[in-house]
């Protein structure tokens, strides 16, 4: 299925489903539209007030202005979402589908924490800015600017992979960008690390050589240049031999003492536990051996005790 495929398939599902929910209202405002079940209300409204802060936010950290109204439409039930994401709706708790301007949330999914609501706008309104301006950025670079600029929120959970990218780094099996150009893997876990990877290489060249030039690599991306090329006349190395530095960087931050060292915690506890358990086994072991020693004890006293009656 092709990608223009994809997103007719998804706008179709999503105003079918819109339009057969009687219970959907729509703030119409100047800056924003919102669509929104009635019991999402105060979601909407909130939504609504945060959304100036957030534009104007993005604006700057992208230096492009976002001179376009988009679609919020806010999905009450997980289920609902599920049919729009499919087989990621796990992991997924928003999209954008920049084409159409239009940003749908999962909040079921948000709703515990409301500062993940603005954080997610802000995510998702990056990756319509960043297409209006830039034509087909490679998939790394969408979602690691968007990541980047939303102050490092992804538009999906983490189920509990915990600190894949220094595992991956450590292992040496960091995923190239190149191969997550058009699209990420399926793979649960090799989806996350993509994540985690456009993140860390989009931050790393924001924070080595600063967030000037990484919007002057996108500015220059909008007049047609790749990435490849924006990168190296901005920052003076290609795409390669800056991803190679990037990679350095992470195996100096987590190299195995370092990485034992933060989780030493861990190290100790299981450490303890497997004494614990071995000291148990041990004494357990103990205890059966002497319980079988009293029992032979036990029945050769009655075995001349017997032989004793018989003499008599």
């Amino acid at each position: 299925m092709t990608r223009k495929i994809l997103i007719f398939f998804l706008i179709t599902s999503l105003h079918a489903s819109i339009s057969g929910a009687a219970d959907m209202l729509t703030y119409d405002g100047s800056a924003v539209i919102v669509r929104y079940p009635s019991a999402l209300g105060g979601a909407a409204t909130g939504l609504v007030r945060s959304y100036p802060g957030v534009r104007s936010d993005l604006e700057t950290k992208l230096g492009w202005k976002a001179d376009f109204v988009p679609l919020v439409i806010l999905i009450r039930r997980n289920s609902e979402f599920g049919k729009l994401t499919g087989a990621e709706n796990e992991l997924v708790t928003a999209f954008a589908v920049p084409a159409q301007n239009l940003i749908v949330m999962d909040y079921s999914k948000l709703e515990k924490n409301p500062f993940d609501v603005d954080a997610t706008l802000e995510h998702e309104l990056c990756h319509l800015l960043l297409h209006r301006h830039v034509h087909s950025p490679p998939k790394w670079l969408d979602e690691g600017v968007a990541q980047w600029a939303s102050g490092g929120m992804a538009d999906i959970i983490d189920p509990g992979h915990k600190d894949i990218l220094k595992q991956m780094s450590l292992a040496d099996r960091l995923i190239p960008l190149q191969d997550l150009s058009v699209s990420f893997p399926d793979k649960p876990r090799s989806f996350l690390l993509a994540y985690e990877e456009s993140k860390s290489f989009v931050e790393y060249v924001a924070h080595k050589y600063g967030a000037e030039r990484l919007r002057a690599a996108l500015h220059l991306m909008e007049k047609g240049e790749s990435a490849d090329r924006a990168l190296s006349n901005t920052v003076g190395l290609d795409l390669t031999a800056l991803q190679d530095r990037w990679r350095g960087d992470l195996r100096r931050r987590y190299s195995w003492p370092s990485y034992l060292a933060n989780n030493l915690f861990w190290l100790l506890f299981f450490l303890a536990a497997l004494v614990t358990l071995i000291g148990y086994v041990q004494a357990k072991r103990r205890l059966k051996n002497y319980r079988d020693e009293d029992d032979e004890f036990s029945g050769d006293v009655i075995h001349r005790d017997d032989k004793d009656d018989k003499m008599e």
